[in-house]
């Protein structure tokens, strides 16, 4: 058995793998989204015998992300540079000897070598990666019943489904429109994808003239920068991000001179529909109103009658799920799935920032940014 970085006639043979350990469609893509991935893969081989090709039987790979590090004195931004672990896979054939341990601490060796100061992974099975040293963060998650229409939001007088509410997004080529009192009027577009020929198929929006991803990345970068929050490149934007949200819809607040104050990211699953990010100006909570109603609109569309909010703890999460859920039988629960690990920095930096996704400091991680 060889333990070695990936070349590029392992990955037949490594597809192979993957394609029999995983139901994931977009693994290939968003592997291949980073050039130099083969040198940040680990495989274990069996050698091939005569005519035999040899063959990979387990594998790691890492990748390098800067995320948001705890405050610094005085509350000054700090980053961390991260080593993310995905693809993580072994043959059935072969289990049980310690292979995927054994890769996990190659890759950890090199995150080391590399200057990475900690390693962040995302998992349904946390135990496969507490022995190597990775334990869990939690994130909030809201679930409930849609807020029927007319319905007061919590501590608010009167109805949010006035005239100027947020009409169904875009099912007929016609935008939702939002206003509020005293402030300038929003249209909220239920942005539709372009499909260019592709071997990777999206549906969501290709990035255009009309939808620059410059202006969404804007408003990501200064809507939450807190601890565990990814810097995103402008290959992650172009790129990975787009393939995270294939399955997706975006809804887009825009000004009357037509520029985007705000976005909302929503994927409909059954009876359920998830918003899966959100960014908007500085306290443009009227933008926050008009991109929870659009949602709420285009749930019903798609025929739910849930949703599920997975964002921070901040004042525009509050607003947001108050106009998309009802106030009656709400459930606040974690998702668990994230992991990290000290590298070169201390446990106890890592333990801290681990924490601050459920503390006073609301860190978040979005799942377009994930590994």
């Amino acid at each position: 058995m060889d333990f070695r970085t990936a070349t590029p006639a392992d990955v037949p043979s490594l597809y192979t793998l993957w394609a029999a350990a995983f139901d994931a469609p977009l693994m290939v893509p968003v592997y291949e989204t980073d050039a130099d991935r083969l040198d940040r893969t680990i495989v274990a081989v069996l050698p091939g015998t005569g005519a035999e090709p040899d063959r990979v039987v387990a594998s790691v790979c890492w990748s390098p992300r800067t995320l948001v590090g705890l405050p610094g004195p005085g509350g000054a931004a700090t980053t961390l540079t991260v080593g993310g672990i995905a693809n993580v896979a072994s043959a059935p054939d072969v289990r049980g000897r310690g292979l995927v341990r054994l890769a996990l601490a190659a890759a950890v060796e090199r995150m080391e070598a590399a200057g990475m100061d900690a390693s962040l992974l995302f998992t349904g099975t946390p135990g496969v990666y507490r022995p190597s040293g990775w334990e869990t963060f939690e994130v909030p998650v809201v679930t409930g019943p849609l807020r029927p229409d007319g319905a007061a939001r919590p501590g608010q007088p009167g109805s949010a489904g006035q005239p100027g509410a947020a009409r169904q997004p875009g099912s007929a080529g016609q935008p939702g429109s939002a206003g509020q009192p005293g402030s300038a009027r929003l249209v909220v577009r239920h942005e539709r994808p372009v499909h260019a020929a592709s071997a990777t198929p999206t549906t969501f929006p290709a990035w255009s003239t009309d939808l620059p991803w410059r202006d969404l990345a804007t408003l990501h970068d200064a809507f939450h920068d807190a601890p565990v929050t990814t810097r995103r490149t402008a290959e992650h934007w172009q790129h990975r991000v787009p393939l995270w949200y294939s399955a997706a819809e975006l809804l887009t607040a825009r000004r009357p001179d037509g520029t985007i104050a705000g976005y909302l990211v929503a994927e409909s699953e059954g009876e359920v529909v998830r918003v899966r990010e959100l960014a908007v100006g500085p306290d443009d909570t009227s933008a926050v109103e008009a991109l929870a109603r659009a949602a709420r609109a285009l749930a019903r569309e798609r025929g739910a009658t849930r949703a599920e909010v997975r964002l921070p703890h901040i004042p525009a999460t509050t607003v947001l799920t108050d106009v998309l859920l009802a106030a009656e039988d709400r459930e606040t629960t974690s998702d668990a799935t994230g992991m990290l690990r000290p590298v070169r920095r201390a446990a106890a930096e890592i333990d801290a920032l681990r924490a601050a996704t459920s503390g006073p400091a609301a860190g978040f991680h979005w799942p377009g940014d994930y590994l």
